[in-house]
């Protein structure tokens, strides 16, 4: 009992050591912006663009001046990277090849995060336009079916290609489920935070991810034909790869501080440590990552099957911290990240990061505010946005109105902040006003003009 005592503070001292420290590497007060921008990569029919294309991306990138990004286990170039004010921009592609990601270098307000994508669709367009593609504005790859064979190969995906291979949404044929994660494609934001505004933050954040969903849903088109069950099918992605989990979604309750949110997380199984940059899997040895942390020598496997043996760090839970998929969490780069919004339309990128930090922004006001509703309710709320969108209900809970409270407080978030960011809200107000989100009018645009029509209103 001694020795687990000592484990677990050993573990929340750590994290909240490496929370110091980054603070130490931004102003800690200022609340920085980071986005991770999703775009499916498709060809001017709507279909997946190839592997060459995607290469042919790299080189681009590179001829522009940005350096190329390597693998660690196969070698192979898998994106690219350029020189932020503190931190790197980075191209790359997620779990799938025809899912580009662009993480854009973490910003002082909003102003300078519309600057940067605004330089990154200037900077793309001559790519798009030799090689006949479309980066789309939109929350899933609207063609081409999730399968193996879009794949990214680089050495996490191979890591959870083995670990996680259930059959339950897609044919064994196919893949494993794994594997619906390779169209989809949503809008991430990244806001800098103290630690005492951490965790009012992320419950804010969970508590309202389905009035989040409700006005962002963007994903009902899917497989080239609107989906007869939900406007928001990428959120629903996690939940069949998943079923039972209790680590993705919204947590089963919200957080009572740092300490309870680390105790959460240690709980959870471990996936795989990394040694000399190479995965070492461990997800059927231990039940808990202080189970493994304990171990005096663990035991593992090589993605070549070989079993090996390593001595557990605290620095094993940097990467274990990233293997749980909450709407929002704390991220290994100790910033708070909201993951639960769909890519947006073109003219609406910036709005998910304007909504993210107005909360953020008044975390602590926002946090009693969610405190007032059941938890279990703003829970189902997730599920029925899903589904209906705006028209969603839970018990006696309506999407638009749970939305209307949120989009207040994010307004009253950016207005303290005094730089006039309140203004990225619109797009926002106007769906919350017509009751309608993107994928009402992504679902029109098909039954009323075709594919085409859609791919060239949602193409960045």
């Amino acid at each position: 009992l001694i020795c687990c005592e000592k484990i677990i503070v050993s573990l929340y001292d750590y994290f909240i050591r490496k929370f110091k420290k980054a603070l130490e590497t931004r102003k800690a007060s200022a609340h920085r912006i980071g986005a991770e921008l999703k775009f499916p990569l498709v060809n001017r029919d709507g279909s997946a663009a190839s592997r060459k294309t995607v290469h042919a991306l790299w080189r681009y990138l590179q001829d522009q001046g940005w350096e190329p990004q390597r693998d660690a286990v196969t070698g192979r170039i898998v994106g690219a990277r350029k020189r932020g004010e503190l931190n790197h921009t980075v191209a790359s592609c997620e779990t799938g090849y025809c899912k580009t990601e662009f993480s854009l270098a973490h910003v002082a307000h909003l102003f300078d995060l519309e600057r940067s994508v605004h330089e990154l669709k200037e900077e793309l367009r001559p790519f798009s336009e030799q090689n006949q593609v479309y980066f789309l504005g939109y929350g899933i790859h609207p063609v081409t079916p999730p399968s193996k064979r879009l794949l990214m190969e680089k050495a996490r995906a191979g890591v959870f290609d083995k670990v996680f291979a259930s059959n339950r949404s897609i044919a064994q044929q196919d893949g494993h489920d794994l594997h619906l994660f390779t169209i989809n494609a949503a809008s991430h934001v990244h806001v800098g935070v103290s630690l005492e505004e951490a965790i009012p933050a992320v419950n804010v954040l969970n508590g309202f991810s389905g009035a989040q969903i409700a006005l962002t849903a963007h994903s009902n088109i899917w497989r080239g034909r609107i989906d007869p069950r939900f406007q928001c099918v990428s959120e629903k992605f996690w939940d069949w790869w998943m079923p039972a989990s209790e680590r993705v979604g919204v947590p089963e309750e919200p957080f009572e501080n740092l300490r309870h949110y680390v105790d959460t997380v240690k709980e959870f199984q471990p996936v795989f440590v990394k040694r000399e940059g190479k995965p070492i899997i461990v997800d059927n040895q231990y039940e808990t990552f202080e189970e493994l942390y304990s171990a005096e020598r663990a035991v593992g496997y090589e993605l070549t099957g070989e079993e090996t043996m390593f001595t557990p760090t605290a620095s094993d839970f940097d990467l274990h911290n990233t293997c749980y998929w909450y709407n929002a969490r704390i991220s290994h780069y100790y910033t708070v990240e909201n993951r639960v919004n769909d890519q947006q339309p073109p003219e609406d990128l910036i709005c998910i990061a304007a909504l993210t930090l107005g909360l953020v922004s008044i975390a602590t006001k926002a946090n009693e505010e969610i405190s007032s509703y059941d938890w279990d309710l703003l829970r189902d709320m997730r599920d029925a946005a899903c589904r209906d969108g705006m028209n969603g209900t839970a018990g006696n809970l309506s999407a638009v109105d749970l939305a209307g409270t949120m989009l207040d407080l994010a307004h009253r978030g950016l207005t303290i902040r005094g730089l006039g960011e309140e203004r990225f809200l619109a797009p926002l107000y106007r769906r919350l006003e017509r009751h309608t989100n993107p994928a009402d009018a992504a679902a029109h645009m098909l039954q009323t003009e075709g594919m085409e029509r859609l791919l060239n209103a949602r193409r960045i």
